[in-house]
């Protein structure tokens, strides 16, 4: 059963905050005052436990959406179909689907039932899935909800596939030189220092490295433990977090691409509640919310006040913003013509095609730069190595 935070008035005249379970708003609001309680305020209660916990691959979800679009559209009930789905699913879909198919069988609305799954139904999805049901257009809601994830899912896969390379050839090159610096030019140090020769200064520099990262190491493994907490801290702190994105919108290749991701992640958030019949501001507070970056949602969150205020969204961006370029004018284009939805459509497809080249791009230059960037360390460390074996070999030679 759903669960609700309420803000109710006593008929002492008190206010109380509490926590009950109930089939829906209404029948909540009706046991209130029955208990002579004034409802004052009711809201879906946070998940809790297990079940709030619980997460489906992207795949796998996708793939029970389109199933259960089919059979909505097809006049299959929803308690039904949910429990048609649950038969033939296993493990953690199992248990989804029967939670929510024994809590529609009791007259739950979907959306309610699925609030329980919170990491697998944020608020934007069940807001979707809300409004199907409410404008009686749910397998549609469905439909493009599936059609959203899969891009986006499509989108995260080829991000994350673009930077195996790199990572591996980072972590390689930053094993080696740990690997070189402490445990193989100790070595050669002695025996420079058994021959006595006058070393260059590129063979002194790295002994001196090699001596510091050898005798410091406590102190780097503490700088990097700090660095982990500062990278966490960053996500907790709306002021950090907004540091971080400035500095990396304004990394070269890079910053377009967050740029562009962050902007396609606006649009099709925006477009998908708008066309589930979500109300313009929410859909525009959520879409602000979910673009992943603190300083375009800053920015598209004050661009939502002059919208209240009457203004068009692409005059309400007080410039400079820090959106693409194509962004206003497609904007001012939708709205100008009444087909805002057809807009943030061609906004979505067009920013996720650029990130997709920018980020191309960027690989492309970041993958020489790091054979260079590998090449050169661990010649100067072979150099420094061979540069006392030639003045050595110099001295025997010259007698």
């Amino acid at each position: 059963m759903p669960a609700f935070h309420a803000t109710v008035i006593s008929p002492a005249g008190r206010r109380r905050t509490l926590r009950a379970e109930a089939a829906d708003e209404t029948q909540l609001r009706q046991r209130l005052r029955a208990q002579a309680l004034w409802p004052l305020t009711i809201q879906p209660a946070a998940a809790e436990g297990k079940l709030a916990r619980l997460r489906l691959p992207s795949r796998e979800f996708i793939a029970l959406l389109h199933q259960l679009e089919l059979q909505v559209r097809a006049g299959v009930t929803a308690d039904v179909a949910f429990g048609q789905l649950a038969e033939d699913a296993v493990g953690p879909a199992r248990i989804l689907l029967t939670t929510i198919h024994a809590e529609v069988a009791q007259g739950v609305p979907i959306h309610t039932a699925c609030r329980r799954f919170g990491r697998q139904f944020p608020p934007h999805v069940a807001a979707i899935i809300a409004a199907g049901e409410a404008s009686a257009s749910l397998p549609q809601a469905l439909r493009a909800l599936a059609a959203h994830l899969t891009g986006a899912d499509e989108l995260r896969r080829t991000a994350r596939r673009a930077l195996i390379y790199p990572a591996i050839v980072l972590t390689v090159t930053g094993a080696l030189v740990i690997f070189l610096l402490g445990g193989v030019v100790p070595k050669f140090a002695e025996i420079f220092g058994s021959l006595n020769l006058t070393l260059p200064a590129l063979t002194r520099w790295l002994i001196a490295a090699s001596e510091a990262v050898r005798a410091g190491w406590p102190g780097l493994a503490v700088a990097g433990i700090c660095g982990v907490i500062a990278a966490w801290m960053a996500t907790r702190s709306s002021r950090l977090q907004r540091m971080r994105d400035r500095t990396l919108l304004r990394v070269p290749l890079w910053g377009e691409t967050l740029r562009c991701l962050a902007t396609a992640r606006f649009a099709a958030h925006t477009r998908l509640l708008l066309d589930a019949g979500v109300p313009v501001m929410e859909a525009l507070t959520t879409g602000a919310e979910l673009t992943g970056n603190a300083v375009l949602s800053a920015q598209l969150l004050r661009a939502r006040e002059g919208v209240a205020a009457g203004r068009p969204l692409h005059a309400a961006l007080v410039r400079p913003h820090s959106f693409p370029e194509f962004f206003t004018p497609a904007l001012k284009a939708g709205e100008t013509t009444g087909q805002l939805g057809a807009a943030l459509q061609h906004i979505e497809d067009y920013a996720a095609a650029r990130a997709r080249d920018t980020l191309a791009t960027a690989l492309a230059w970041l993958e020489p730069a790091l054979l260079a960037a590998l090449t050169g360390i661990v010649g100067l460390i072979a150099l420094s190595f061979f540069l006392p074996l030639f003045s050595l070999l110099s001295g025997v030679n010259a007698r």
